[in-house]
């Protein structure tokens, strides 16, 4: 008895060895030999920040450093590893009161299974630099991997780890990837760039880039989408498939007058032959009590849905509206504040937008 309890324990310490891998015992390779989708600007910064590095002296500086968030740029590889995990360095090591640490400063990953993309597992952030395991005792057989970055922090270096006998590469399939389609561009506010996803894989960009395989470029900065000119040439700069504009809820209805009709128009003239589509601002659920904010919505949808129809009048027929309803539900339990999204929330954007994209 005694010794086949020794032998169960020794086969235990067999399991534990092959399949419970710690992120120290994983070989890594940088992520800039793998692929990276969902930037739209190659001369960044930093090599996973967001914005062109010669328009930082026009663009005002919360917005640069909000640029240098990773929000939405993911990595694409294909790998026939039983485990797989990151090391990553942080800019910041950010952290908020509303919103998961996974989400600021970890990395999710997802594989392709049957043509969908598949959640299988998330990086946990354990400190400025961070190394953990995403998933463990899979079967070794070659897949498709993306794995997204930080949404409200930056970094400076990401390593993608994988058992000591496997392979790592480019890669095999091109989902995914602007080689076969234009990106969809994504400009907007704290909402648009995360705020408060569990992870970054639930931003609502990135939800509908999944469904619809295509690359999507976010450029949504926390509380600072009010539409400077300078934003307006970032965003014609990229060659997209569509752009989507949701950024009413940065914008008080005196900063719409003062800049709506010029963004809109200067994006529409450089690209006059793609989509633009102006995202109406959804009904947050304070509003049902809270008069003040219930009256600004009222006032800025309205001059928004007033400015789409002289837009139309004056001939920009590759400018779209969509409207509020149906984007988050009715029932009022999409927020984690009132305002910042759930994944609930970003589930419910992310649908009710791709009826209308």
């Amino acid at each position: 008895m005694k010794q086949l309890i020794i032998c169960l324990v020794c086969v235990m310490s067999l399991v534990t060895s092959v399949y419970a891998q710690k992120a120290s015992e994983l070989k890594y390779i940088d992520a800039k030999e793998l692929t990276i989708i969902n930037k739209g600007f190659e001369n960044t910064e930093l090599d996973y920040s967001r914005l062109p590095e010669d328009m930082k002296s026009v663009t005002r500086k919360a917005v640069w450093d909000l640029g240098l968030n990773s929000a939405g740029i993911a990595v694409r590889f294909a790998s026939d590893s039983k485990c797989i995990g990151a090391k990553w360095t942080l800019l910041n090591n950010f952290s908020m009161a509303h919103m998961p640490g996974t989400g600021i400063r970890g990395i999710d990953l997802y594989t392709l299974e049957d043509g969908v993309w598949r959640f299988i597992g998330t990086a946990q952030p354990n400190g400025k630099e961070s190394a953990n395991v995403f998933v463990r005792r899979m079967a070794g057989d070659e897949r498709e991997y993306m794995a997204y970055l930080p949404l409200y922090d930056g970094v400076t270096k990401v390593e993608i780890g994988i058992d000591s006998t496997a392979t790592i590469g480019k890669p095999k399939s091109n989902i995914l990837i602007t080689n076969t389609k234009k990106p969809i561009v994504f400009y907007g506010t704290s909402i648009t760039q995360g705020g408060c996803a569990s992870r970054p894989g639930m931003t609502y960009a990135a939800i509908i880039g999944r469904k619809l395989q295509q690359e999507t470029v976010n450029l949504g900065f926390s509380g600072n989408a009010r539409m400077d000119k300078s934003m307006a040439e970032i965003v014609a700069r990229i060659d997209a498939d569509k752009y989507v504009i949701d950024c009413i809820p940065n914008c008080t209805a005196q900063i719409l007058r003062d800049s709506a009709y010029y963004f809109l128009t200067y994006l529409a003239k450089a690209r006059p032959k793609t989509p633009i589509y102006m995202v109406e601002n959804v009904i947050f659920p304070p509003a049902i009590v809270d008069t003040k904010t219930a009256a600004d919505l009222k006032e800025e949808n309205a001059y928004w849905a007033e400015l789409y129809k002289k837009l139309r009048k004056e001939g920009y027929r590759n400018i779209k509206y969509i409207p509020a309803k149906g984007l988050i539900g009715d029932d009022g339990e999409c927020t984690v504040d009132g305002c910042h999204m759930t994944d609930l929330g970003f589930m419910r954007m992310a649908e009710g937008l791709l009826k209308r994209l």
